[in-house]
């Protein structure tokens, strides 16, 4: 048995990390939850642990097949903690109107005293995604992929600068519109203005419309948000798809959630 002295790293860290593929709730046409697809919730020491699902259907309003996440998490020997979260969903199908053969949330997250807590998101994608009866192929932001290639990670302080780039698109997208000023109040936590962290997106818009951002109104069904990322000072997230509903079937739901942080000392 190593002595005390020979354990190289004796940082007390304890971990707060998980991933889940589907959930949330419908108000109307019945109130009801929506299970909690392929949770994985890391234990406070570290390790690994994955889960899976098949095939899922609610009502015929919302479905998927495959399921799975799995989160990683352990103290390197430099005290520097490292977590990578991901949950990845096949055939999702919303209402009809929102679809895609496979999506991807991947989160890394480096964590080390002195330095702060620095993110990457690559392996995320949105494969096959149409909206409505369009395929949409969402254009990633470019300064997100750049910190992935350079292995530095992307800081609070750069998701912080690159959501209020975002903002003023997202802004200039609803002007003149009815619901501009709501617009304006959703999109304020990724401008430096929210109470707990900053944010920003993956998605700058579409192939088709680069600068339009990755909030999406569309008419009789609600409202989606793509790629939404958000980091406090100990934490972050990162959801692949936000629906709020807003047609005859009402309710929230998320699509790939996956995160992680904890307490280190």
């Amino acid at each position: 048995m190593q002595s005390q002295k020979e354990i190289k790293n004796t940082d007390f860290y304890s971990f707060r990390a998980d991933a889940n593929v589907l959930g949330g709730f419908l108000e109307l046409p019945i109130p009801k939850p929506i299970p909690t697809l392929a949770p994985v919730s890391l234990p406070a020491v570290g390790g690994f642990t994955t889960a899976s699902s098949e095939a899922f259907t609610l009502d015929g309003l919302i479905s998927c097949g495959k399921a799975s996440s799995h989160v990683v998490g352990r103290v390197l020997e430099d005290g520097a903690v490292a977590i990578e979260s991901t949950a990845v969903v096949e055939d999702l199908n919303i209402l009809q109107v929102v679809r895609a053969e496979r999506i991807v949330a991947r989160l890394s997250i480096w964590i080390k005293n002195g330095e702060g807590l620095k993110v990457s998101t690559v392996g995320s994608t949105f494969e096959g995604l149409r909206l409505g009866s369009r395929p949409r192929n969402p254009w990633l932001n470019e300064e997100l992929q750049r910190f992935e290639r350079s292995r530095n990670g992307a800081t609070r302080a750069d998701a912080e600068r690159i959501g209020a780039l975002q903002v003023a698109k997202i802004n200039k997208t609803f002007a003149g519109r009815d619901n501009a000023e709501w617009a304006d109040n959703r999109s304020k936590w990724m401008n430096g203005k929210g109470k707990h962290g900053a944010g920003c997106s993956l998605v700058e818009g579409f192939e088709d419309a680069k600068d339009c951002g990755h909030v999406v109104d569309i008419p009789s069904f609600g409202r989606i948000f793509l790629g939404e990322l958000f980091i406090t000072p100990d934490s972050a997230q990162l959801v692949s798809i936000r629906a709020e509903l807003g047609c005859p079937v009402t309710g929230k739901i998320t699509v790939n959630c996956s995160g992680g942080g904890g307490v280190h000392d």
